[in-house]
């Protein structure tokens, strides 16, 4: 990759890594950890992923479960799973929480895919914010003399073909979660 773009495509890269991240909480209709493991838990005086305070695993196909670490937080961990707004309903057994996942209905399928594409749109918008950042400081550059027109129409263009990669990466992420979602 051209040197130029090291800093841009760290920043794209940050963007695209916050979306994968933000659509494994979209859920499908099957268990996935994904799905509460970034959930801020209050814990020890500050905000904790659950990921960081318990075991999350995946008995079956239609159940995760949490094995909190610190039963002095378990209550805690409930009430973030609940706060969360997922449609999931807790139950505690000690220090083990069970989730059972219930099947989707269209409706809530149909308001997942809205938030996927919601969550798309904000992500493309990102990187075209980045893009248009670091255009506007090569653009400075280039009216300055620290490059040529050329160096900039260069650097203009190998952006442009990575920007217009990462979109479609967003849009395949997108397609393969539309049809987990679809899925029954």
């Amino acid at each position: 990759m051209d040197p130029v773009l090291t800093a841009p495509n760290e920043k794209i890269e940050s963007t695209l890594h916050h979306f994968k991240v933000e659509i494994a909480g979209i859920r499908a209709g099957r268990a996935n950890p994904g799905l509460i493991e970034n959930i801020q838990v209050e814990a020890y005086g500050g905000k904790m992923k659950l990921i960081e305070v318990g075991n999350i695993s995946v008995p079956q196909s239609s159940l995760l479960t949490v094995q909190v670490w610190d039963a002095s937080i378990l209550q805690n961990v409930i009430k973030a799973i609940q706060e969360a707004n997922l449609g999931l309903n807790p139950s505690n057994e000690g220090t083990l929480i069970r989730l059972p996942i219930p099947a989707l209905t269209e409706e809530r399928r149909e308001e997942f895919i809205k938030i996927l594409h919601s969550k798309m749109e904000e992500a493309k918008v990102g990187i075209r914010q980045i893009r248009q950042d670091f255009r506007n400081v090569w653009k400075k550059e280039s009216e300055v003399g620290v490059i040529s027109e050329d160096e900039f129409n260069r650097r203009e263009k190998i952006f442009q073909e990575l920007i217009d990669k990462k979109i479609a990466e967003i849009d395949e992420l997108g397609k393969a979660k539309t049809e987990e979602l679809t899925q029954i």
